[in-house]
Formats: C-alpha cells, sequence, structure tokens
C-alpha cells in the first residue's frame, strides 16, 4: 500500500476555501459557539482528526460520542472509598457531596466537545491539585468538570476496545496522555481529598489511578470538561 502523501499548501487552502463556501451553513441548525470558544490548538486538532479520518465523522467502528456510566467509589477502588462531603477543612463525611451535578446527568458526551483546562498560568511551572480545582470553580465557571460517570465510561470502553477505544482516538487526535476528572473529589479510606485520573503510559497502555489533591499539578497533567 502506497504512502499517503503530505497535504499541500495548495490543497490545505483548497479545502478552508470549500469549507467556506461549499457548505450549506443555512441548513446546519447546531450552536457552534462552544467549538469556537475552544482553545485554537484543540480546535486545530479536531479539525485534523477530522480530514486524516477521510472526513468521515465515525471513528472506526464507534460513534464518536462517549457514554457514561454511574460511578460508585466503593464498588470500583474499594472499601472505605466515598465521595468527598462537605467542606474541604472537614472530614469529609458530612454535607454537601463535592461533585459538579452537571456533569451526573450527562449520559453521552460527544468528543468534539471535550475541553482539557490544566489552569497553569504565565510564570507558573505547577500548582497543587486543591488551587486547580479552585480556579476550574471559582474562574471557570462555565468549564463542566467531568466526574466518576465519565470516567467510567471511558475506562470501560478503554477495557473493551483497547487500540480502537476512545482514549486512544483522544491520544492519536489529540495527543491527550492524562487526564483528571475534577468533577467528583473522592474521600480515601485515610481521609484524604482525592480525585481519579486516566494516564497513558510509555508502553502505550492506560491506567487509571487516584491522585491526592497535595500534590502538584503542571500543564501536562489537565482536567477533562467541556463547555456548559
Amino acid at each position: 500500500m502506497s504512502k499517503a502523501a503530505q497535504i499541500s499548501g495548495g490543497q490545505a487552502r483548497s479545502l478552508i476555501a470549500s469549507f467556506a463556501i461549499d457548505t450549506p451553513w443555512d441548513e446546519i441548525n447546531v450552536n457552534v459557539q462552544p467549538f469556537i470558544e475552544l482553545p485554537p490548538e484543540q480546535r486545530g486538532r479536531l479539525f485534523a482528526a477530522f480530514v486524516k479520518n477521510n472526513f468521515r465523522v465515525i471513528i472506526g467502528d464507534q460513534k464518536s460520542v462517549v457514554v457514561t456510566k454511574p460511578f460508585n467509589p466503593t464498588e470500583f477502588i474499594g472499601e472505605g472509598w466515598t465521595t468527598w462531603n462537605g467542606p474541604i477543612d472537614e472530614d469529609g463525611l458530612s454535607g454537601d457531596e463535592d461533585v459538579d451535578q452537571r456533569s451526573l446527568v450527562m449520559t453521552e458526551i460527544e468528543l468534539a466537545k471535550f475541553v482539557f483546562e490544566a489552569c497553569i498560568l504565565a510564570g507558573e511551572e505547577s500548582i497543587t491539585g486543591e488551587e486547580k480545582l479552585r480556579r476550574l470553580k471559582e474562574e471557570k465557571p462555565e468549564f463542566i468538570r467531568f466526574g466518576g460517570n465519565v470516567f467510567l465510561g471511558l475506562w470501560l470502553d478503554y477495557q473493551a476496545n483497547k487500540e480502537n477505544s476512545i482514549l486512544e482516538w483522544l491520544h492519536r487526535n489529540c495527543g491527550v496522555t492524562f487526564m483528571d476528572f475534577m468533577g467528583q473529589i473522592l474521600r480515601s479510606p485515610g481521609g484524604g481529598r482525592d480525585v481519579l485520573c486516566l494516564g497513558r503510559g510509555g508502553g502505550g497502555t492506560w491506567r487509571w489511578d487516584c491522585n491526592w489533591l497535595g500534590l502538584q499539578w503542571d500543564a501536562s497533567t489537565p482536567s477533562a470538561g467541556c463547555a456548559s
């Protein structure tokens, strides 16, 4: 099989012109603002993924959506793991659950709507998980923080499909190697505040973990979510 030729500058300009002129925009009824508001690099990667997939919106044999699953910390992780309840400075056993309810009501999420936020400011190398969570809540209220239901949907899809999974698609097309799920904060058996994470190792295998929010997060360890 011959290797596909690299797209030339002229071909790229022709594609852009076709997108702008030939697309029947008056026949498309969809809210495009969330896509417009994505970071430029992410918009570019999604366009590139569409082109690399031979201009198809279907990814392999699967639809381009994540199907979420109800998540129970005790059942999935083990005895003593629960959702954090109440303020940060208390024991996590009473009060409102530290969850993003907007994530928990989602049953399906289109991959094109995924957004990854690291919350690292200019001049910063890293911040604690607690500081990132604070910034997401207070400074980016429009960002829906994905919780355990999205984590479990992605993890089960990976277990079933491996190289054809959604996680591998995100890695190949968007360069994603890590994501945490700040939409559901967990309480460890020892009383720590933790968050679910998915990471891709050097061997190409995805693994899940629970990371303490007192650890340092940097630009390579973003949170997964979408625009409200």
